[in-house]
């Protein structure tokens, strides 16, 4: 998939790395931590990680039969877009009918420069999933309504002008991102995920493109047709079929709410033919890399291109490259020290975490899920292929499993033990597996060794059955998982399914079924999209005779998981699932718990790289938490390490501001610790001096920051100081949570909830928890100013060995090549 940009700050500004500059700066700081929260909310604030200033509420109408003027809708954010999750949200609506009959809301993404808004027929909509559970889906108006002249389908025309009342020939029902049906509650509100699509995504409406230089991207819209119980003429829907007329005749387009969308260009900002320093490696620098190629591109004059790459040949990379390859690996397990072999540089870059993330909508609602707890046995039934619907057929059991085995995870005891009140989905025997990507990396490496430290996990990998009588898949047992930790993601099962004896070259395996996903970005934007591509059933009538594709799952009833990085969690509004950590507490992908986690871990096997090791017991640690390392070796040519240097200095000092825009480190990255900071900045001096750094930070036994050791209080660049259970908290919204609402409150709930594999007790009611997606500038703000106080205190000293700020000029990236 190709790069996205985070879009972002001011064009043009210069930080000056000079020393007086920085103790202005310092000074500058520490006014902003005397100083409350505006409670105007005002400008974006890249530290906050929310455009405070684009969140945008407009209210509705008074029609001529349904009285919209209560209702409110926002949307959280109208500037600096790109694809990704967007929460629209609403209050004094009226419950939706039964049945969904009338009152609920429709969702749409419309092109044109018009300061009026679009026109119905500049729409992405018509082409609905199957099964929403309305009929007023599609694009032929007229039905019921005295405002048009006679019925009609309106065309749809892409922002290039092709035009057709055929929409199949511009988007499918599995490409769509109209929502027809976004339900309100009992308390007249409601919420819903809508994803957004630049023109990378979606050329026929073209958002972010720019049509000549120096003019702004072309913006994009969001229209919300509210509907009533009355049809255009006045009639009332009858249940259970519910309003038949389509949203974009005119009777009800004219009670539409209209959000223009601005979105980051979608054009690269890099000169052709300026120099160009390849990158490559783990995906879990994908976002971050986004994020600051383009700053780069003009700030150091050379375009960092980056390839997101399996590690174990990135590493070869570095030990061994060609003509042409990458000097520059982004890997989390080292670079082992080789005989004949040139040394080689490790410098921390970022801190994310691999997470389960999921679309779960509450029942019958258009919300999601807040919380979702998974331990490790759960995690490893996924994983092995040892849930009926992972393998393909129409017959129960299917293949070598036991009919005990449940269906999928949604009807597995042991989630509904963890999960109180969280539904599975409505009118499906088989929901989808968990998304995964194909080959080796190094955080699956830790997934695993996550699973194989539980003791639960750990008993059912070598074949013991849970307590309610679930077993592996012993095709995946053969693979002898607790003897021979994997690496990967295999899917060994072979069962097959024939649908008709008379095709009988038309066979389904468990691969086509549940589908590897491209990647971590991948498997995001999939469960965001609620289908994983898989093929489900057989068409003996179409022409040819065809397997026939997953239906899209229906606007609430959405259920469906998949592994995938913090940052791309956050960036498609995820929900991540709460893992089970060696200390017994379900803990979420927070700033915090990742922070944690970091300040727990101890040296590993190379110098200055950490052993991100789940089963050390850290109080309220992420245990999936990952440290990404810049490696590069001292045998580069000396152009070669300076430019490089250059990255891995700007990702340690002015990369580690995080929020939304160009330079910044994006959310779902907790930023680096002060010791992790002063390492990456000590290897860019070692990396350009062509020698190996000293021993230094990370080569002790432990990263503790600037804690004061158990029970005393300290700080650290990320956020939590101390011992890692006492530390003060640095604040920020984890992916798909809400932040704390003060430094003393940052932990979620359910984030330090002691519990054992075998079931802890169980989550709140889901109606009587917040609901996920949320955001609150103020708490991150009062969290954030501590965190840059102290980055920048920290950073005087480095300053005079060399650059800790550097220029961050706000430009378009390059995508990967």
């Amino acid at each position: 998939m190709a790069a996205r940009n985070h879009p972002g700050a001011a064009r043009g500004r210069v930080l000056s790395v000079r020393l007086g500059a920085l103790l202005t700066s310092v000074l500058a700081a520490v006014g902003l931590t005397l100083l409350p929260p505006s409670a105007g909310g005002g400008q974006a604030h890249a530290d906050t990680g929310t455009d405070t200033g684009s969140a945008v509420t407009k209210p509705g109408t008074k029609g001529p039969y349904d009285d919209f003027s209560h209702l409110r809708v926002t949307v959280e954010q109208t500037r600096n877009l790109r694809t990704q999750g967007l929460k629209v949200s609403w209050a004094g609506g009226v419950k939706s009918s039964p049945n969904n009959a009338g009152n609920y809301l429709q969702l749409m993404q419309c092109w044109g420069d018009a300061a009026t808004g679009p026109t119905p027929e500049q729409c992405e909509y018509g082409n609905p999933p199957p099964n929403t559970g309305v009929l007023n889906v599609g694009r032929s108006v007229g039905n019921l309504d005295p405002l048009e002249p006679a019925q009609h389908t309106v065309p749809f025309t892409t922002v290039k002008g092709a035009s057709s009342t055929d929409v199949n020939q511009f988007f499918t029902q599995y490409a769509t991102n109209e929502q027809d049906l976004a339900t309100t509650g009992v308390d007249g509100s409601g919420q819903t995920i809508f994803q957004a699509e630049d023109a990378d995504t979606s050329p026929i409406l073209g958002c972010g493109t720019v049509a000549r230089t120096g003019q702004a991207p072309e913006p994009c819209w969001l229209v919300v047709v509210p509907r009533g119980t009355h049809e255009p003429d006045g009639s009332e829907a009858p249940p259970p079929n519910g309003l038949i007329s389509s949203p974009l005749s005119a009777g009800n387009w004219a009670q539409r709410i209209v959000f223009r969308l601005d979105f980051a260009p979608t054009d690269s900002p890099c000169p052709i033919g300026q120099d160009e320093q390849p990158t490559i490696g783990s995906e879990m620098i994908f976002e971050a890399m986004s994020s600051w190629a383009p700053t780069l591109c003009t700030s150091q004059k050379v375009t960092y291109g980056y390839v997101p790459q399996l590690e174990d040949f990135s590493r070869t990379q570095v030990t061994s490259p060609g003509t042409g390859s990458a000097g520059l690996a982004f890997i989390e397990n080292p670079v082992l020290p080789q005989p004949d072999v040139a040394p080689v540089v490790h410098a921390p870059v970022a801190v994310s975490g691999l997470v389960i993330g999921y679309s779960v909508q509450v029942a019958g609602s258009s919300q999601q899920v807040p919380r979702i707890r998974l331990n490790a046995r759960l995690v490893a039934k996924m994983l092995t292929e040892s849930y009926q619907c992972d393998l393909p057929g129409n017959d129960f059991p299917r293949g070598r499993l036991p009919a005990k085995n449940p269906f999928g995870i949604e009807r597995d005891p042991e989630f509904a033990r963890l999960n109180a009140g969280v539904p599975y989905p409505v009118g499906s025997s088989c929901g989808f597996g968990i998304g995964v990507p194909q080959g080796a990396s190094d955080s699956a490496g830790q997934l695993w060794k996550w699973l194989l430290s539980d003791p639960d996990a750990r008993s059912f990998l070598s074949g013991k059955p849970d307590p309610w009588g679930t077993v592996i898949n012993p095709y995946f047992l053969e693979l002898a998982p607790v003897s021979t930790p994997p690496s990967g993601f295999d899917k060994p099962d072979p069962t097959v399914w024939a649908p008709d004896s008379r095709f009988p070259d038309i066979r389904l395996t468990a691969v086509g079924v549940n589908p590897y996903g491209s990647g971590l970005s991948d498997d995001a934007r999939t469960v965001r999209k609620a289908n994983n591509g898989g093929i489900t059933g057989f068409n003996p009538t179409s022409t040819p005779p065809a397997l026939t594709k997953a239906e899209t799952q229906p606007a609430g009833s959405n259920f469906i998981m998949g592994l995938t990085d913090a940052a791309s969690a956050a960036r498609y509004r995820l929900g991540t699932a709460e893992l089970l950590n060696a200390d017994g507490q379900f803990v979420a992908p927070t700033v915090d718990s990742m922070t944690r986690a970091v300040n727990g871990m101890k040296a590993g096997k190379a110098p200055g790289v950490l052993d991100a090791d789940p089963s050390a017991k850290t109080p309220g640690a992420y245990p999936l938490t990952t440290v990404t390392y810049a490696a590069a070796s001292t045998s580069l040519d000396a152009a070669d390490r300076k430019t490089y240097a250059a990255l891995i200095r700007y990702a340690a000092g002015s990369g580690q501001r995080q929020g939304i825009g160009f330079g910044l480190l994006p959310l779902g990255y907790a930023p680096l610790t002060a010791t992790l900071r002063e390492q990456a900045l000590t290897a860019a001096s070692a990396l350009i001096a062509g020698v190996p750094p000293a021993t230094g930070p990370g080569d002790t036994s432990s990263n503790g920051g600037s804690g004061s050791g158990p029970g005393g209080t300290g700080t650290t660049g990320g956020g939590t100081g101390g011992d890692a259970g006492h530390g003060a908290t640095g604040g920020g919204p984890g992916p798909g949570g809400a932040p704390p609402a003060s430094p003393s409150s940052s932990a979620p709930a359910a984030g330090t909830t002691k519990g054992s594999t075998g079931g802890p007790a169980a989550s709140p009611p889901v109606s009587n928890v917040a609901q996920t997606g949320g955001t609150t500038p103020q708490a991150i703000l009062g969290a954030v100013r501590w965190v840059l106080l102290i980055v920048l205190i920290a950073g005087i000293a480095g300053s005079l060995a060399g650059p800790l700020l550097m220029r961050a000029g706000v430009v378009r990236g390059r995508k990967p090549v």
